[in-house]
């Protein structure tokens, strides 16, 4: 119900700033050791891959080993859960609007199993080619993306969350203006001039701004105010 998923949600907030504490430390801790040591990096220590060098290379073999291993099962398990999650959205979600007749716990069975698998197959596809594409930091690379795709999103809920007056017609073009904006700074803009940090921030802003004047002016041109259906908003009137 609607208390359980706000604890769920307060919760997820407090262990993310947890974790993401805990991570960056752990590159702190890195950085301070890697210095003392006269910053001489294990070999093939890349970035991403000096958290793993300094497992292999500087603990002992015994405690290697099991980190290696947790580290392995919690892959698996992250891997799991997505396709899970994906096969389970796409079956529930998806495919039994898209059918008229009501699907068979068999056949919803037999959809996820396809989903997973196509899932499976795309996701090794994009992490081979991310392998040889030269992402020098997959962490770098997965928050940049993030940025890029979250923000536009986060941008219309906002916009229709915490505003009265927007609709439809602003809302849509504000997500593609925002759309547009940001592919232009991800592939045409250096990347030393705009960080990837900022691109949740500068999709949100032109969300807001582009969706707000477009509904203003279209309700103005339509002669329409369109009110919010309830609990739609944080509004209660």
């Amino acid at each position: 119900d609607t208390k359980q998923l706000n604890k769920m949600m307060i919760a997820n907030g407090c262990l993310s700033i947890f974790i993401a504490t805990v991570f960056y430390l752990i590159g702190t801790g890195l950085y301070v050791f890697y210095q003392v040591q006269g910053n001489v990096l294990p070999p093939a220590a890349q970035q991403d891959q000096i958290f793993a060098s300094w497992i292999a290379f500087e603990l002992p073999v015994g405690v290697t080993g099991i980190l290696l291993a947790a580290i392995y099962a919690a892959a698996q398990s992250t891997l799991s859960t997505g396709l899970n999650s994906v096969a389970s959205s796409w079956t529930l979600d998806i495919q039994a609007r898209i059918n008229k007749k009501e699907l068979s716990f068999e056949k919803q069975t037999k959809i996820g199993q396809r989903v997973s698998l196509i899932v499976g197959i795309f996701a090794i596809v994009v992490a081979m080619v991310l392998a040889q594409g030269g992402v020098k930091s997959a962490y770098e690379w997965f928050n940049g993306f993030m940025g890029l795709v979250l923000g536009i999103l986060v941008g219309t809920f906002i916009l229709g969350a915490f505003t009265k007056v927007a609709n439809k017609f602003g809302a849509t073009l504000a997500f593609i203006a925002a759309s547009c904006v940001m592919v232009y700074i991800k592939y045409f803009v250096d990347p030393a001039k705009i960080s990837f940090w900022s691109y949740s921030i500068i999709s949100i802003a032109v969300s807001l701004v582009v969706g707000l004047v477009a509904s203003i002016v279209w309700s103005k041109v339509k002669g329409v105010n369109e009110a919010p259906l309830p609990n739609t908003t944080i509004y209660r009137d």
